[in-house]
């Protein structure tokens, strides 16, 4: 009976002071990840290093530093990053778009500290000619994109900006768009767009940084996969999309801009109350097809032939003509289809 309780209590203490070590060579090309996890009386404590493979220089050490001579680094595991479940570290993306992969690291500890839900501070290193160093401004604008409800932190590489979301309810969304200068996080514009469960559009409010000022701004937007679109293209001088879509019975066209925002500078009718007096004329003949409509003194006609499609906008006598690309769909099916805002 002794033997049996002596094991138990080797067990518990085995349990109550546990220490993990381990060696990755795959976390980030070019480079080495120890990673040491201590377990004593519930307390964690952990120790994160990367090394530069061609020079062997630590190029980031974080966490608990007593055990950075540890014996246990010595004789780590080495394993695939994938089969190291209890790390904390990951690979967050090029933040700064300087072609270097930045990091993430959470603490070990969840907080409840007034967020949403209770989650784990982060702190955001960045991939520089020195190697990995904090920035706390980033890191700060990580921790805050998932404070909030519904946060996220998307980074688009395309337009190099870092975009940040939140919901406030099932119609109501907060963005906000960054720009990343070196360790710096600087904002460049937030809006807020609010929907609409009578409308396809979702308003837009907000404010833009220009010329050293913040500028107030309004717009629309619309989710393109929810539409039960006629016809759409984007235009071969990429202003933007043009967007022609049914909702139950009125035909709305929506030019969407070809910038980072993707908002609609013009829609046709704007929403349904204006549909009576947003009309369309409808005209066919053989294979060809067109769809006028006036906007003030501005003629739109929306035009597809055999072998073409785009959209002409008459503005004082004078032609645009936007030839378009990438087409979906057809103005062919307005033949059969019934508007109450279309006539022939």
């Amino acid at each position: 009976m002794k033997i049996k309780i002596l094991l138990f209590l080797i067990a518990q203490a085995y349990i109550s002071n546990a220490q993990k070590a381990y060696i990755s060579n795959d976390f980030l090309k070019g480079y080495t990840l120890y990673f040491l996890k201590q377990t004593k009386n519930s307390e964690i404590k952990e120790y994160y290093k990367l090394t530069e493979n061609q020079t062997k220089k630590t190029v980031l050490e974080y966490g608990s530093k007593e055990f950075s001579n540890s014996e246990m680094l010595k004789t780590a595991k080495i394993s695939s990053f994938k089969s190291i479940p209890e790390s904390n570290i990951r690979v967050l993306g090029d933040l700064n778009f300087d072609g270097r992969k930045d990091i993430v690291i959470h603490e070990t500890e969840i907080n409840d500290d007034g967020c949403y839900t209770a989650q784990a501070t982060a702190h955001v290193f960045i991939n520089t000619i020195n190697g990995f160093l904090s920035s706390p401004s980033i890191s700060r604008l990580y921790n805050d994109a998932y404070c909030v409800r519904g946060g996220s932190f998307e980074i688009d590489s395309k337009n190099k900006r870092i975009i940040t979301s939140s919901s406030g309810g099932a119609a109501l969304h907060v963005s906000s768009y960054y720009m990343i200068s070196g360790m710096e996080a600087k904002e460049l514009a937030n809006f807020e767009e609010e929907g609409d469960p009578y409308s396809p559009f979702s308003k837009i409010t907000g404010k833009k940084w220009k010329d050293n000022n913040w500028v107030s701004f309004s717009s629309l937007s619309v989710y393109e996969p929810n539409l039960d679109k006629v016809f759409s293209f984007d235009t071969k001088n990429e202003k933007g999309r043009v967007l022609l879509f049914k909702d139950k019975d009125v035909l709305y066209y929506a030019f969407q801009q070809n910038d980072e925002y993707k908002f609609v500078s013009f829609a046709y009718p704007s929403s349904p109350e204006k549909a009576d007096k947003a009309t369309f004329k409808f005209k066919k003949q053989n294979t060809n097809y067109e769809l006028e409509f006036n906007s003030g003194s501005i003629k739109y006609t929306i035009y597809e032939t055999a072998n073409n499609y785009g959209i002409k906008i008459y503005v004082n006598g004078k032609l645009s003509n936007w030839q378009g690309t990438s087409k979906q769909g057809s103005l062919a099916a307005l033949s059969s289809a019934s508007f109450k805002n279309v006539w022939e």
